[in-house]
């Protein structure tokens, strides 16, 4: 066997289920061995037992004084003493090597003393009951000699025989539970060879189900999770190429125009305060729109990455709207915010995130709906839910533009141009911050305009 073979999981559950089992075996012949030897021991005891009550029956039919007198009802394999309880002397034996031993409050014990014998030890099982015959007391002890036992001889050969045993029931077992294992894991090792090629080009690869549904086991499932986990990443891997494209593309036009600019200056700039002028407001502007994309990708990466933890308190949404709509006329003094009466409605929610999520929708409204932009705010509460809706009078979303309008970078037609300004970036960090919060971002068309719908769960209406 290799010596990769022992790192294998076959093997080792193979070595565990062989050590299982032979443990199993040892136990369960422990507890055989013993019970065995309960029923034995019971056994024994009542060949005492009844060996003491036939001597007693023919104590009282002899009138013999024979020590050496055979009772003749008791079996062989018994010894007996008979003797004086006061003086200790012996009245009937058949073995008159036996000792004198004390009672044994009716019931047989063992007995065992070291070097009784020139060659051995005397270990027997023995039972002492008194007896009242022909005006004395005296002793009935029967001997069982455990040395000689035929049974007993046979439960001390158990464990050596259980322990021979043992060793090719652990092989036998390890070997048969190495080529079920080997047969069971076999998916497994074509699931991790599969693994071993599919890279970042082609997460589509897919790994191999044996079963059809309806009768998958835990290796198809676990086959399908990486299925999945495979198409995710592969969805991941496209949105972050994709990503990284767009955050070029977008950083490498301020760049150039700031390297234009600058070599421009270098050449002739300096001596023409006009154009020196002019040079340095269109580098400021692309520093500032650099710094913007920088800014937003920065709070984008803190929101997707959970590192941002939102600090909720009850927020006041007819204040919300009238901060809003101040905000709005000082950026924007053509716009109109327009909404009914809110007072009294109450969400429970982080209030500087909610308020950026709204004035990054404002701010777009206004971007496309012109510098005399109607946008009319309103709030609605429903069973599971508090909805924000706001709504502008501009052009609204084509069909093509409307289910990309959320993605990074994304601009589907002319009025999504650089020159409108922003970053491409600003609902996309709307949609994360609601995620964050709990909620989510809809967009539509309304009659007329876009209209933008923040929803917060319905735990944080008041």
């Amino acid at each position: 066997m290799k010596k990769k073979e022992y790192r294998s999981v076959a093997v080792k559950l193979s070595l565990r289920f062989s050590v299982l089992l032979a443990a199993a075996v040892l136990l369960l012949s422990v507890l055989f061995t013993l019970t065995l030897r309960h029923f034995i021991r019971i056994k024994q005891s009542s060949d005492l037992f009844d060996a003491a009550g036939e001597i007693v029956k023919d104590l009282a039919a002899t009138n013999t004084s024979n020590r050496l007198y055979m009772f003749s009802n008791v079996p062989y394999f018994i010894t007996y003493t008979v003797y004086d309880a006061g003086t200790g002397i012996v009245m009937y034996t058949n073995d008159p090597f036996l000792p004198i031993l004390p009672q044994t409050d009716g019931k047989a014990v063992p007995y065992i003393s070291k070097g009784y014998f020139t060659n051995g030890d005397l270990n027997i099982l023995y039972y002492a009951v008194p007896y009242f015959h022909k005006g004395r007391s005296i002793i009935i002890q029967t001997v069982l000699n455990m040395d000689s036992d035929s049974t007993e001889l046979l439960l001390q050969g158990i464990p050596r025989t259980i322990t021979f045993l043992v060793i090719p029931v652990l092989l036998v077992s390890f070997c048969i539970s190495l080529f079920i294992t080997r047969h069971t894991m076999r998916p497994v090792v074509k699931m991790t060879q599969t693994a071993r090629e599919i890279s970042s080009s082609n997460l589509d690869q897919k790994l191999p189900v044996k079963h059809k549904p309806g009768s998958l086991d835990e290796i198809d499932g676990l086959a399908l999770t990486f299925n999945d986990l495979f198409t995710r990443l592969k969805s991941d891997f496209e949105r972050e190429r994709s990503f990284t494209s767009d955050v070029s593309h977008e950083l490498k036009t301020p760049v150039a125009v700031v390297l234009g600019q600058s070599n421009l200056l270098r050449r002739w700039g300096k001596d023409d305060p006009a154009q020196l002028e002019k040079s340095l407001e269109i580098i400021i502007r692309e520093a500032n729109s650099m710094k913007s994309i920088i800014t937003n990708l920065l709070q984008l990466s803190r929101l997707e990455n959970g590192r941002l933890s939102p600090s909720k308190s009850d927020v006041d949404v007819g204040l919300l709207f009238a901060r809003l709509r101040e905000e709005t006329r000082s950026v924007s003094a053509g716009s109109r915010i327009v909404f009914g009466e809110n007072e009294g409605h109450v969400v429970h929610t982080d209030a500087e995130l909610l308020h950026q999520v709204c004035t990054i929708i404002i701010s777009n409204s206004i971007k496309f709906a012109g510098p005399e932009a109607v946008i009319e705010l309103s709030f609605a509460e429903r069973p599971e839910e508090a909805l924000i809706c706001i709504q502008d009078n501009g052009p609204g979303f084509s069909p093509e533009v409307l289910p990309h309008v959320f993605e990074r970078f994304f601009r589907g037609d002319s009025s999504h141009s650089r020159s409108s300004g922003g970053s491409g970036l600003g609902l996309s960090i709307a949609r994360a911050i609601m995620q964050t919060l709990g909620g989510s971002v809809t967009a539509s068309n309304g009659n007329p305009g876009a209209l933008l719908t923040v929803t917060l769960p319905r735990d944080s209406a008041g």
